[in-house]
């Protein structure tokens, strides 16, 4: 993958982040994992990951959901899941 698209997907899931937990990008940055936010508890959790989904038109194996929790971890997981869904 170029790297201005994994670029692209970094931005995605950041601001895909932000609109869940309703933040601003300064407070986005950085590995932010489950936990560390007051609204990334388990029912976050899956908000977060729905939104992901639907942004990036993929859908994660159910047995992946349990590893992803953390940005890097988001992150790696479409790269890996939704390459052929990334925008021309």
């Amino acid at each position: 993958m170029e790297p201005d698209a994994n670029f692209d997907i970094d931005q995605r899931v950041r601001q895909t982040l932000a609109r869940v937990f309703h933040l601003s990008a300064a407070e986005v940055g950085g590995d932010l994992r489950m936990g560390s936010l007051p609204l990334w508890d388990s029912m976050g959790h899956m908000q977060l990951l729905i939104e992901i989904e639907k942004e990036f038109g993929l859908t994660f194996p159910t047995y992946e959901i349990a590893e992803l929790l953390s940005t890097e971890a988001i992150i790696k997981a479409v790269e890996k899941y939704g390459q052929s869904k990334l925008p021309a």
